[in-house]
């Protein structure tokens, strides 16, 4: 395992790299850019900004062809309003490229949206109805690298701005309220069975909520009755949470038999300690050993004699694939009986 400053490049990674290759060529020595013909054309260049400034597209592919949760914590991002950035350029640069097509077009935003959504090859749009002066205008506008340099959730201002949703009762949780929620909810700050932890917001509007749960959990759902709102989001986990867009359908990582539920974690005292990845136990564990322990007939009836641990394991280093967290295995024996 190499060191965390040193990141594991895999097969799969470099080959959703190689995949569109061609489109940023094919269109680098056009006079008028068009994306009509290359769905997926952004994707070359969401993998090697995520790479630059966070690393979680890395990080769940690994997880993906691993088929584990990874041991090491998923990537932080600290996620702010627009307001909270000098100029706040990332929204300057939106309301650019709506500016520029809205007279137009009466639902620009939607149509951005999709056209974003092209750009990052999702399946289930189709190219907007724009023409190739527009398509080459928000080709050469759009900053993506704006959104790894100030991280926040800009679908939703950008919703806000425009009254999208507004008539389904659509209002974004400021971020620093939804960080406060899900910090509540997960009960401090991220530890290692957060991660496969299922977190559902049934009313997600443009993920904000899910945005800060994502430096929790990787096992992340939501819907919302809007589904331009729905896009919106769709266009947030491109970009921070992959883990919702790139699913496989035969993915196992969140089988319990299929991750290792006790990992050892070091305390600031430098002491090193089991913790359960699923409940956070780190006091309660048993192990199953063989031992000299037998049932003896007698006149007073039957007795068991006392149980010795074989002498080989008397100071002997307990691994942690070796125990079992107490609770947990209690809670599924209660389910099973």
């Amino acid at each position: 395992m190499k060191s965390k400053q040193v990141r594991l490049r895999t097969g799969l990674w470099h080959l959703l790299q190689a995949r569109f290759i061609y489109v940023r060529s094919a269109m680098k020595y056009s006079e008028t850019r068009s994306t009509r013909e290359h769905p997926g054309w952004l994707l070359p260049y969401l993998l090697g900004l995520d790479e630059m400034f966070i690393g979680r597209w890395e990080y769940w592919l690994n997880a993906v062809q691993m088929d584990r949760i990874p041991i090491e914590p998923i990537p932080y991002v600290h996620f702010q309003s627009g307001i909270a950035y000098p100029g706040n350029t990332v929204m300057k640069n939106l309301n650019k490229c709506i500016d520029y097509a809205s007279c137009s077009h009466s639902n620009v935003v939607e149509m951005f949206v999709d056209w974003l959504l092209w750009g990052f090859h999702y399946k289930h749009v189709i190219f907007p109805n724009v023409d190739e002066k527009i398509d080459d205008y928000w080709y050469r506008t759009f900053n993506l690298g704006l959104f790894y340099k100030e991280p926040g959730d800009y679908m939703a201002e950008l919703a806000q701005s425009h009254n999208i949703g507004s008539g389904s009762g659509f209002f974004s949780t400021p971020l620093g309220v939804a960080n406060m929620m899900v910090k509540m909810t997960m009960g401090g700050e991220p530890r290692p069975y957060h991660k496969a932890k299922s977190v559902m917001d049934p009313c997600c509007g443009t993920g904000s909520m899910l945005l800060c749960a994502s430096n929790y959990s990787l096992n992340l759902y939501g819907n919302d009755i809007n589904p331009l709102l729905c896009k919106m989001a769709i266009v947030n986990a491109y970009v921070y949470m992959p883990w919702i867009v790139c699913r496989p359908k035969d993915l196992t990582i969140f089988n319990k038999t299929n991750n290792r539920t006790i990992v050892e974690i070091e305390l600031p005292s430098g002491i090193r300690i089991p913790e359960c990845q699923e409940c956070g136990n780190r006091s309660d564990f048993v192990r199953t050993i063989a031992s000299d322990c037998s049932i003896l007939t007698t006149n007073e009836g039957i007795e068991i004699a006392q149980s010795q641990v074989l002498s080989d394991m008397i100071g002997s280093r307990i691994e942690s694939d070796d125990i079992e967290c107490a609770p947990c295995s209690r809670k599924y024996k209660e389910e099973a009986s």
